[in-house]
This record gives C-alpha cells, structure tokens and sequence, in this order.
C-alpha cells in the first residue's frame, strides 16, 4: 500500500510539474535549427507630439549653418533679457505632422525615419543652394513604451535605439514575473484616432511574425495576471482552492484505491 501511495505521488507531482511548464516556458514550438519567420526589424518613424533635433553643419559656410540649429533661449522673469546656451533647442512635430525650420519653412516629418529626415532636409539645403556642402545630423528626444502589469519593474521605458521589440521591452523591464499569463500580452497601439489591442502569447514562436512584435513609440503593453494571482486579491480564495485541491486529490486516491483493493 505504502508503495502504491508512493508511485501515485510521484505520478500526480510529475504531471503538475508538466502542465507548470507549459503554462510558463517562452517558444515551447520551437525547434533546435528552426528558422522562425520574423518581422524585419523596423526603424521608429516620427509622429505629432515627438521631438527631434537637428545639427547643421558645413565647412564652407559654417556661420551661415548655425542659423538651423536652433539655441536654448532663456528668459528672465521681468526682464526682457535673454540668454543663450550651447545646448541646442527641439522641434517639437506638430498635430499636422511638420516641423518649422528657419528659412525652410513648415517641413512634413511626419511617417519618415530618423535617417529619411535628415536625407530631406539635407536635399532641401542643397537643392536651394542655402549650404551646398550641408551635413543634417537628426537625433529623438522623448520616444517611449510603457510596460504595465504582471512584469518586475512596470513603468515607461525610453526607447534609446531607432527601433525597439516587444522582447526588449519586455526585458528592460525585468522580465514577467511568476505570476504572469505568458499567453495573453496585450498591447494597446494608437492609430488614428482609434485604439487598437493586440494580443500576442510568448509561449508561441508566432510572436516573432506578430505586428506588434515591433512596438511603436507611445505603445502600451499590458501583462495579465494568472488566475493564482488574481486569488490573492478575493479574500479566502486561496483557502477554498487549498480545500478544493486537496478534495479532489483525496477522492482520486480513494477511487484508485477502491479499484487496485476490492
């Protein structure tokens, strides 16, 4: 008998420890040398509300260059004294997508990358022969995703390269914890003048080809809790699954026993 209960433990903690698995391993499909088809890795593109800055240069008129760059100006509250920093000033993207640059005029960045802008605003200089040699150096300011839920450290996560994935983000913001469903990530994505959601499992190699796979700046990812953790919050929950549990584990022992012993 005493053996009997033995094997049946063992049996009843190797299948719990299987169906943990599958509820928490990432890629569980995937195969050793698989080749997982994957959205290219894209390149943020600007969109109303961001900020960029733009450096010009040129060697032949380099004053001339300096009128595009645009200083920090502070004012002094009274006063109309202004002092002028080496810091250089954003562009802020307005709601119709353009940025106002002097002598250029309203310029449309909206939908173009970070080299795409420079490559526009380096032709427009060149081409109305304002600096025939002008250099355009763009750089972000301010592109973030927010992470929320189920995750270490929940939060907004500035996005430091041209292009960022879920994975990433995912990562910086140190990993899902235990208590998180791996098969239902939402991610809330703007387009328009709607909202859209997404959702992607992380257990499935299928992530890699999602659409949000690439997150878009200003992107919500959401982690769910799992049922475990949401009985943490529903007072006597965790007591009554306890019960429930033990119930169920008891009347199959009692059964199996009724069975092997009659």
């Amino acid at each position: 008998m005493n053996k009997f209960l033995l094997i049946l433990t063992s049996a009843l903690f190797a299948l719990s420890s299987c169906r943990t698995s599958e509820k928490v391993l990432y890629f569980q499909d995937v195969e050793a040398n698989e080749t997982i088809p994957t959205q290219t890795i894209a390149p943020l593109k600007f969109m109303p509300g961001d900020k960029l800055t733009l450096v010009v240069t040129s060697s032949a008129t380099p004053q001339l260059a300096q009128q595009f760059n645009l200083p920090v100006v502070t004012l002094q509250a009274g006063s109309t004294n202004r002092s002028y920093s080496n810091q250089i000033s954003v562009y802020v993207v307005d709601e119709r997508g353009n940025i106002d640059i002097p002598t250029l005029g309203r310029v449309k960045v909206e939908g173009l990358t970070r080299s795409e802008v420079s490559d526009k605003v380096q032709n427009l200089l060149r081409e109305g022969r304002l600096l025939s040699d002008a250099v355009v150096t763009v750089s972000s300011h301010d592109q973030y995703v927010t992470v929320l839920g189920e995750v270490k450290t929940p939060g907004r996560l500035n996005i430091t390269r041209d292009n960022i994935t879920i994975l990433e983000a995912l990562g910086q913001a140190g990993d899902l914890n235990i208590q998180a469903r791996r098969d239902r990530i939402k991610v809330f994505r703007q387009e328009g003048n709607e909202s859209k959601t997404y959702f992607v499992d992380i257990r499935s190699k299928d992530l890699m080809n999602s659409p949000v796979y690439n997150l878009k700046q200003n992107d919500v990812v959401y982690v769910e809790p799992n049922k475990v953790r949401i009985g943490q919050y529903t007072n006597n929950d965790n007591s009554v699954r306890s019960i429930s549990t033990w119930l169920s584990v008891s009347s199959v022992l009692i059964s199996l026993g009724i069975l092997i012993f009659r």
